[in-house]
C-alpha cells in the first residue's frame, strides 16, 4: 500500500492530489528537521504527520474554540510520539 493510500484510508480523504502535496511538504519538513535527505525509513512518521495536517485543514491557526458548551483546543506542534520517532533518527545517526 502506498503512503498516499495509507493516508487516504486513515483520514477518509480521497483527494490524492492534496494528499500527495501534503506528503511532499511533510517529507521536506522531516528532511529539514533531521538535516538529511528523506529516506523511506521515515515513512511511518511522514504518514502520521500528514494525517495530522489533513485533519487540521480549515483550522490552521486556530488555538481554541467553544460552541454549545463544547471546547476544542488545537496544538500547533506534533504529538510527542511523532517527535520521539524523529528524534530517535537523530540519535541513531549521530545528529543529536
Amino acid at each position: 500500500m502506498t503512503l498516499e493510500q495509507q493516508i487516504s484510508l486513515l483520514t477518509g480523504n480521497t483527494d490524492l492530489a492534496l494528499i500527495s502535496l501534503i506528503l511532499e511538504k511533510v517529507k521536506a519538513e522531516i528532511s529539514i528537521y533531521l538535516n538529511q535527505e528523506y529516506n523511506e525509513r521515515f515513512n511511518n512518521a511522514a504518514v502520521d504527520m500528514a494525517v495530522i495536517k489533513i485533519n487540521r485543514l480549515g483550522t490552521e491557526g486556530l488555538q481554541s474554540q467553544s460552541y454549545s458548551g463544547v471546547s476544542e483546543n488545537y496544538n500547533e506542534d506534533y504529538p510527542e510520539y511523532i517527535l520521539k520517532q524523529l528524534n530517535s533518527f537523530k540519535k541513531k545517526w549521530g545528529m543529536a
